[in-house]
């Protein structure tokens, strides 16, 4: 199952998203879950389910496509038994 249009539109609607959080806060990584907040307000999730399911589920999405990569900022770390995504700052 390849990604639509659709979901490459979300990746980029994303990926300003974490560009915008991160030229206005002094952090350098921070947990996908953390800004589901800020993707409901710019209107890419209708509402926050199970502490951040669907970023997950949609990072989880383009990882097992291969697409992880269309969002730089994206980046999972091993966890003991589970991957926990955080979104890194970039140049």
């Amino acid at each position: 199952m390849a990604i639509t249009d659709n979901e490459i539109q979300m990746v980029f609607r994303i990926k300003r998203c974490v560009k915008e959080f991160f030229d206005t806060h002094n952090q350098t990584i921070i947990e996908a879950k953390e800004l589901m907040l800020l993707f409901i307000k710019r209107g890419i999730f209708k509402s926050n389910s199970q502490d951040g399911l669907p970023i997950r589920n949609f990072l989880n999405h383009l990882e097992k496509e291969k697409q992880l990569g269309l969002i730089p900022q994206a980046l999972y770390q091993q966890k003991y038994t589970k991957k926990n995504c955080v979104f890194i700052k970039t140049i």
